[in-house]
């Protein structure tokens, strides 16, 4: 049965997403944040929200299952500019987080979490790129479990045996 997603403002994630389900039974909608009149008028399966949900009308997120990808270790730097933030601020661990979001639009669950190192010679251009590796990376393979429906393991982007729920998996 195919899954309908929409992706809001997904930059170079919308691309990622797209070549990773490009051969599954998933549409892809990407939406505009100053455009939600599409999220109002269509039902999607999952809303995944890249960045600030603060200007969306609440409807969206009492109607829909919303998901939003931080590229941050929520709770920390739950800001517009995280990354930067988070690298002038010394942190040593930071990362990405995938979490859900309640009926009023607010940070609920966090659904899975992937650290980036930032070593004490790590320039911010590194950084950067680490983090957009990591989000590459790690994002497909848990919004493909919230799809499916199974708990997201790490098992799939760490190696060492899988849980079925990885686009390589032979199962």
């Amino acid at each position: 049965m195919m899954k309908k997603i929409a992706i809001v403002n997904g930059g170079e994630v919308l691309e990622t997403l797209i070549g990773f389900f490009k051969n599954s039974d998933i549409e892809i909608t990407a939406v505009s944040e100053a455009d939600d009149t599409i999220l109002k008028s269509n039902r999607f399966d999952l809303i995944v929200i890249n960045g600030s949900v603060q200007k969306f009308d609440k409807n969206i997120f009492k109607e829909n299952t919303v998901i939003r990808l931080q590229p941050s270790l929520l709770p920390s730097f739950d800001i517009n500019e995280p990354v930067k933030s988070a690298f002038l601020a010394g942190v040593k661990v930071s990362g990405v987080t995938v979490c859900t979001l309640d009926k009023d639009g607010r940070n609920e669950k966090i659904l899975a979490q992937f650290p980036v190192l930032i070593d004490y010679d790590t320039h911010f251009d590194e950084f950067e790129e680490n983090m957009l590796k990591t989000e590459k990376m790690f994002y497909p393979v848990v919004i493909k479990s919230i799809l499916e429906n199974k708990p997201f393991t790490f098992s799939c982007v760490m190696g060492g045996g899988c849980s079925g729920s990885c686009s390589t998996c032979k199962n």
